[in-house]
């Protein structure tokens, strides 16, 4: 049985890396779209694929060489959260600058490293090795400790980021069936594992005598996890590529502020009028950027009328406008062939179950039960 479950763990293990390395080809293949975002996506499936390797192997590769380094825990792990926390920055539309700041999310890398090279070589025979040495489970339990709560914190913030973006779509887009966030649900829920699995290797630690079935527990996680990105990856490759519009400077429409000057009253007359005689509305593809080069304004101009004018963000206020021209369809004689789905479609709505969610927002009644109710 043991023979097996080594078997199972080797067969596991060689198997990520393996397509670890396949993915990152992939990502960067001639077919693929070359951008920042699938850069750092890249680099961060080479750090888990990094990861299971030195999981496996460095122990050997140290060994053979040096019986200085001290094993305090895989420093590699250390990389992930940052680099998972850059990634979602460039998907969003932000842009990860390269300075000083930037190598801050590094400095525990840098720490495990050097702790462990120097502990016994310049450093030996000292407190420290002593009390590591008379405690050999404090360095494993402090760097478990230390991963928990790095990643802990990068997917606290990983969180408030994506909230802040779902709101800022809806700032510039008035359909979001292109914006496919599934993927992103499905990576933040594969990192989450991930911590999970951090969690109860500190708890092991600490509790249990397990260092080595914690180390290879924690490497077939990592090696599924990259299964599972390399699964998405490859077999549904518009996950892997969304389109992700920019980020906009405010993400809710709130009350102006006393210093700014308030919207002008000509100008939402001005849009009110645009939207009721040209319907751009009923363009399932617009933006806010196309709708304020149509009306010979910038974006934040337009977005300042909609938001602070109006009182609604962008995707509420088109859409209010299509919900009215299905109801307008719904009463037309020469639409009354028409199912309700024709209607949303020719209102600009792009799928059904986005239309009869917004439908019944702002009336209060399903599509078919408003129609009941004025055919009645």
């Amino acid at each position: 049985m043991n023979q097996f479950v080594d078997q199972l763990f080797l067969v596991l293990i060689n198997g990520g890396i393996v397509l670890g390395v396949f993915v990152i080809i992939l990502v960067n293949s001639k077919g693929g779209r070359k951008t920042r975002a699938n850069m750092f996506l890249s680099i961060l499936i080479a750090a888990l694929t990094f990861s299971v390797f030195h999981l496996r192997y460095a122990g050997e590769v140290i060994t053979h060489f040096s019986f200085k380094a001290y094993t305090l825990g895989d420093p590699t792990f250390l990389l992930i959260g940052p680099l998972l926390w850059f990634y979602v920055i460039e998907l969003s539309g932000g842009r990860v600058k390269f300075s000083a700041a930037t190598l801050v999310h590094f400095i525990p890398f840098f720490i495990i490293v050097f702790c462990s090279l120097s502990f016994r070589s310049f450093l030996k025979d000292t407190l420290i090795t002593r009390l590591l040495d008379s405690h050999p489970r404090l360095p494993f339990t402090i760097f478990w400790m230390v991963m928990v709560v790095q990643f802990s914190a990068y997917q606290l913030l990983i969180h408030r980021k994506w909230r802040e973006y779902q709101q800022l779509i809806r700032q510039e887009v008035s359909n979001t069936e292109d914006i496919n966030i599934s993927w992103v649900r499905f990576f933040t829920g594969v990192f989450l594992i991930i911590n999970l699995s951090f969690f109860l290797s500190l708890f092991a630690v600490i509790h249990l005598h397990v260092i080595n079935l914690v180390w290879k527990s924690v490497g077939v996680i990592l090696s599924l996890s990259i299964f599972a990105l390399g699964y998405k990856g490859i077999l549904q490759k518009e996950i892997l590529f969304p389109d992700i519009p920019v980020t906009l400077a405010s993400a809710e429409p709130s009350a102006p502020r006393e210093s700014e000057p308030k919207p002008d009253s000509a100008l939402i007359e001005k849009l009110q009028q645009y939207m009721k005689n040209e319907k751009p509305f009923l363009d399932p593809e617009l933006s806010l950027s196309t709708l304020a080069k149509a009306m010979g304004l910038n974006r934040n101009q337009l977005s300042q009328l909609i938001n602070n004018g109006l009182g609604e963000n962008f995707y509420d206020f088109i859409n209010k406008y299509r919900v009215e021209e299905v109801k307008r369809l719904m009463v037309d004689p020469q639409k009354q062939n028409y199912n309700l789905l024709g209607m949303a479609l020719e209102a600009g709505f792009k799928s059904k179950s986005t239309f009869n969610l917004i439908f019944k927002r702002f009336t209060g009644l399903t599509p078919t039960e408003y129609r009941k109710n004025i055919q009645s």
